[in-house]
């Protein structure tokens, strides 16, 4: 069993769909985006093609929200649709697990539990602690996922 795919920061890779369509990827590693591709998980928020490559760019490391990753972000007639998809690709491939998401990743972590993606609420004390332990989360705006839409 592994670990819960579940990251600190993200990597944003430049793409292209095969229609010429460019954007950015957020990915956990070259790895997972190269899976991703691979498996047609990836698709262009312009005309949903799952024939998706990486170009030649410097991915760059995206940690927070702050004004440089403000530059970086996509443009603003695309950030809705690229909002929107990211929405329903974390909703289809996730399980909700509410308020009890540290305590379904510490499981998950320990391989007390079956690894899988998982979502929900944590506190800042309980985002701490579970990255002290070495669990891997990754903390999403809140334009991603709406409190509403989280148990």
């Amino acid at each position: 069993m592994g670990r819960s795919p579940h990251f600190h920061f993200m990597i944003v890779y430049p793409l292209a769909c095969d229609a010429g369509h460019e954007f950015e990827g957020w990915f956990a590693s070259a790895e997972a985006c190269e899976q991703q591709a691979e498996a047609g998980q990836i698709q262009c928020p312009s005309c949903s093609s799952a024939e998706v490559r990486k170009l030649l760019a410097a991915p760059h490391v995206h940690t927070s929200f702050g004004e440089a990753a403000q530059a970086r972000r996509p443009d603003d007639a695309l950030r809705p649709r690229a909002i929107a998809a990211l929405r329903k690709f974390i909703l289809a491939n996730t399980d909700d697990v509410g308020r009890k998401f540290a305590e379904v990743a510490r499981r998950i972590h320990y391989e007390e539990e079956e690894a899988r993606n998982i979502r929900g609420v944590v506190t800042p004390d309980e985002a701490q602690e579970l990255s002290e332990e070495g669990v891997e989360t990754l903390t999403l705006p809140p334009e991603v996922i709406p409190p509403g839409e989280m148990h």
